[in-house]
């Protein structure tokens, strides 16, 4: 599950939707989705594609603690959104269920001023 996680992260920094979309499908063979925390869950891929289209190439991540016990797993990660006015770094804590193959991620996250994360 720990090089799962872990590549999730790299491949978003190294600029591979690839690579992150087969990271996911690793943990959640069965689907997988993401909860922005205080919303419905979405499918997984979708939102996945929607976090790339709003944010690949301008945040890199930077896993600060991965603590993994059994088949879950928490991530305290510094999101490093970069814009022309500087780097705004803001904290996730970020969960992770696999259960009957199927992967039930939860985003605890301080959206950017402005994003669309914040509607």
């Amino acid at each position: 599950m720990e090089e799962h996680i872990r590549s999730i992260y790299s491949c978003w920094n190294d600029g591979d939707r690839d690579g992150v979309l087969a990271a996911f499908d690793a943990l959640g063979p069965k689907g997988y989705t993401i909860e922005y925390v205080g919303n419905a869950p979405l499918d997984g891929k979708a939102a996945v594609q929607d976090m790339w289209d709003n944010y690949g190439g301008t945040c890199t991540t930077d896993i600060t603690q991965l603590i993994v016990n059994g088949d879950e797993a928490a991530a305290l990660i510094q999101n490093n959104v970069h814009s022309d006015e500087g780097t705004t770094t803001l904290p996730s804590i970020e969960t992770y269920h696999v259960k009957d193959g199927v992967l039930a991620v939860r985003y605890f996250h301080q959206a950017p001023e402005g994003s669309y994360l914040q509607e």
